[in-house]
């Protein structure tokens, strides 16, 4: 009964995987690091040191998509869910500013 009820906790609703919880900060500060970029073009849109960085950004692209794939495939619980929404949210708003 003890090792059921531990269970059920850990696969609770409320609960936000470590692991998932991490992946989603990371998309996040993926997503931060391409707005710095574009502000720093929009500030000097001739210093050509930002292209370099924009490469490096678009090496790893790639693979920061993989990763959230791989969640996304993943039944996520209530919890999960709402993080993605707010992750997702949060980078689509830092987006915009800088469109």
């Amino acid at each position: 009964e003890t090792e059921a009820s531990t269970e059920n906790t850990a696969t609770s609703s409320d609960d936000i995987d470590p692991d998932f919880k991490a992946a989603m900060d990371s998309y996040e500060e993926f997503f931060d690091e391409y707005v710095a970029i574009m502000k720093k073009y929009k500030e000097n849109p001739t210093d050509l040191s930002i292209l370099s960085d924009y490469a490096t950004y678009m090496g790893q692209y790639a693979d920061m998509i993989q990763k959230l794939e791989e969640w996304e495939s993943k039944d996520l619980n209530t919890a999960e869910a709402a993080y993605y929404v707010d992750v997702q949210a949060r980078i689509t708003k830092k987006l915009l500013d800088v469109a």
